[in-house]
């Protein structure tokens, strides 16, 4: 796993973004991890992105893990997001990592959130589903996380699974990854 790494001027947080599955087409350049990648300097976070090299969820989420340890090493004491779409929002949610300022999961597996160990977290938790979502539906992601802490469900109107136009969802994912990673404010839901 190589990250590649967009920099932001003065940094005040990093986001690991984390793509679609590797075996159905998923890779750094999904057009929701791109747009991230490009813009969240604008806001003062820098962007870490990187391939899977396997659709194995261990090993997925040991790379998120080494693409977080990366991010440490450049900006030590500063908080991480970590934002993915479809099976790496599952991978996000499988990581409980101390140094993790919040979770931003667009169209999360409801199956992978099932296993998700970071429900009772304090720390925010954006869900973004899709109205349409063809393989987890906002009523079975909101039953799935009803019990969650800190966790804010957002629906995306007239989407399906795939999302079609992404640049209102990354304009959003900005808004709540620039409030989570600026001081002393508290995490709100996302707006489309």
């Amino acid at each position: 796993m190589v990250p590649e790494i967009n920099t932001a001027d003065e940094a005040r947080g990093i986001a690991v973004l984390l793509h679609p599955h590797p075996h159905f087409g998923g890779n750094r350049f999904h057009p929701f991890v791109e747009g991230l990648f490009r813009r969240l300097p604008e806001i003062a976070v820098s962007a870490i992105r990187f391939d899977f090299s396997s659709a194995e969820l261990s090993t997925a989420g040991e790379e998120a893990v080494a693409a977080m340890d990366e991010g440490a090493a450049r900006w030590p004491q500063l908080p991480v997001i970590l934002a993915g779409y479809s099976f790496g929002a599952g991978i996000a949610s499988s990581i409980g990592d101390e140094r993790i300022a919040g979770w931003y999961l667009l169209a999360p597996p409801s199956e992978m959130l099932s296993a998700s160990n970071i429900g009772d977290d304090p720390r925010p938790k954006a869900i973004i589903v899709p109205e349409y979502d063809q393989f987890s539906p906002p009523a079975t992601v909101a039953q799935v996380v009803a019990m969650w802490e800190k966790t804010t469900i957002t629906t995306v109107p007239n989407a399906d699974h795939f999302l079609g136009a992404v640049q209102p969802i990354v304009d959003s994912a900005l808004r709540w990854i620039e409030r989570i990673t600026s001081p002393r404010t508290e995490a709100r839901q996302p707006h489309f």
